[in-house]
């Protein structure tokens, strides 16, 4: 019995390790195509400024890069800040949307806050903040919103990307496939289970899009803060994130 069982883990093990293997190799792919595109984009910009390109249309997505300016968000054990893993996140997840064919939209692109008055207490900054990320995100006509943040707990020893889903139709589909390509690939050992948003996140509440708020991981945890602070984790976790979208 415990033979039969060693077999299994040891099978489970290389699954997850050619299942890794995969998505790297894939991952090296589309970035080269990122690269490749980027050049042609600048290239033809000239060319196409006054002509009539007939395109197919493309499946809007909303990312939203939790936090910003003046709300750095949890602060990891290391000393990171949330709201720059969270935009550097997005602006990957952005490239690879874009070379898939899908038409992504940042709520911010640069370490900002979205409030229009500084001078205002912070209360009212935060409320005017996500007012104006709502009115992006409900611009994207039948589109799909990811808001991308990271987890913290007081204890260390928890760790795993969760999906919290809106209430709007669609939402709760969304989170379901990004929960199991995260687990199929580079979190085969995460439980977590996706949950309704209960009331406690206003955007969540209020966009009337299929949306998931995605906590990346917990910045509580030494070893997965440094994994999430990683560039090429935050390549691997992107893409993954992409691929889970379906069109």
């Amino acid at each position: 019995m415990e033979q039969k069982t060693s077999r299994r883990k040891t099978a489970g093990k290389q699954e997850s390790f050619r299942s890794l293997a995969a998505v790297s190799l894939i991952l090296l792919m589309v970035t080269g195509l990122i690269f490749g595109a980027s050049v042609l984009r600048r290239r033809a910009a000239g060319v196409l400024t006054n002509a009539k390109v007939s395109v197919s249309p493309r499946v809007a997505v909303v990312i939203d890069p939790g936090h910003g300016g003046f709300d750095g968000g949890a602060v990891g054990i290391d000393g990171s800040v949330e709201k720059e893993i969270n935009l550097s996140l997005s602006l990957t997840l952005r490239d690879f949307l874009t070379v898939m064919g899908y038409a992504p939209k940042m709520t911010r692109e640069t370490d900002i806050s979205l409030d229009g008055n500084t001078d205002a207490p912070l209360r009212q900054r935060k409320r005017e903040d996500l007012r104006a990320r709502l009115s992006v995100m409900e611009e994207a006509t039948d589109g799909k919103v990811l808001m991308i943040h990271q987890n913290q707990f007081t204890d260390p020893r928890y760790s795993g990307a969760q999906m919290f889903y809106g209430k709007s139709p669609g939402s709760e589909e969304l989170a379901g496939a990004l929960r199991r390509r995260i687990r199929e690939t580079i979190q085969p050992e995460n439980e977590r289970e996706c949950k309704p948003s209960e009331g406690n996140v206003w955007l969540l509440e209020q966009c009337t899009h299929p949306i998931v708020l995605v906590e990346c991981g917990f910045l509580s945890n030494p070893e997965e803060c440094a994994r999430l602070s990683d560039a090429a984790y935050q390549r691997q976790l992107a893409f993954v994130i992409a691929c889970s979208l379906g069109k």
